[in-house]
């Protein structure tokens, strides 16, 4: 019995690992809009590089108004927006941190052999008054053209920071969609179609992503772009969700943000209490 305690106590000298740990992984949910979505996972990816037993999980879009919904009451600690708080929100005493701007972009099925429109031919294409490729440079084919619903964050940017773009009327005969992945599948799938969504989101996709008045969304100077921001009741900013959130606002994300499409945040302070 003693040899066989002594050969038992050399094994696990030479073999630690054998032991099986009983700890598990913390896993924190992220709810809330789909905007931004890859810019979040890519921030949870390198926060697990760093801290192995913090797992963070971003499930499919519910809205940034059913994130704040699902914070507020509780169901969930951390939530993502595309949007700020709004006066009818605020009773449920959320802080709103913004984390990366997310370029707002045109893109267009390869076929349509386009890489740069003005502002201009954009609002002519999505008024129905140019309805041809051909206009802007491109083969003699018909535009379709796609829309994001009413309220949609992507199209909230456009209406608040695309001047001519707020003032036209979109097509009747435009097809709309209610999800980026949606919207992106039917680029992808049919010819001549033109859309817009989140950068982030599109940027390794086979979709050709426009320049705008020859600026490409990834240049600072590009103007069109929505705030990816992450919310919560302050009160549940501790542990391992404080961990998360200081390495989202830190100069040491700023290279994760970038290659997920995005760029850090203009304003110097992080945090806006609404």
């Amino acid at each position: 019995m003693k040899k066989l305690l002594l050969l038992l106590g050399i094994w696990l000298l030479c073999f630690p690992t054998w032991q099986v740990s009983t700890a598990k992984a913390v896993e924190i949910t992220i709810v809330g809009t789909g905007g931004g979505t890859s810019i979040i996972k890519a921030l949870g990816h390198a926060f697990t590089g760093q801290n192995p037993a913090v797992k963070i999980n971003v499930p499919r879009s519910i809205g940034s108004g059913g994130g704040i919904k699902a914070v507020g009451n509780g169901e969930y600690l951390l939530a993502r927006v595309a949007r700020k708080i709004t006066p009818t929100e605020r009773h449920y005493n959320l802080t709103y941190i913004p984390v990366a701007r997310v370029p707002i972009v045109f893109y267009t099925n390869r076929n349509a052999a386009i890489k740069n429109l003005t502002s201009a031919e954009i609002c002519a294409i999505y008024s129905g008054k140019i309805f041809n490729w051909r206009k802007v440079g491109g083969h003699d084919a018909r535009i379709k053209v796609v829309r994001r619903e009413d309220g949609d964050s992507s199209l909230r940017v456009l209406l608040k920071s695309f001047p001519r773009f707020r003032d036209i009327t979109i097509t009747k005969f435009s097809k709309t969609t209610y999800s980026d992945p949606e919207t992106i599948d039917i680029t992808e799938k049919n010819d001549d179609v033109i859309a817009f969504g989140d950068y982030s989101n599109v940027m390794n996709r086979r979709v050709v992503v426009l320049n705008i008045n020859g600026i490409s969304p990834t240049d600072p100077a590009y103007p069109y772009y929505g705030v990816s921001a992450l919310v919560l009741k302050e009160k549940n900013r501790i542990g391992n969700i404080k961990k998360f959130i200081d390495f989202a606002i830190s100069p040491a994300a700023a290279e994760v943000i970038k290659k997920a499409g995005g760029l850090p945040p203009l304003i110097s302070i992080h945090e806006e209490h609404q």
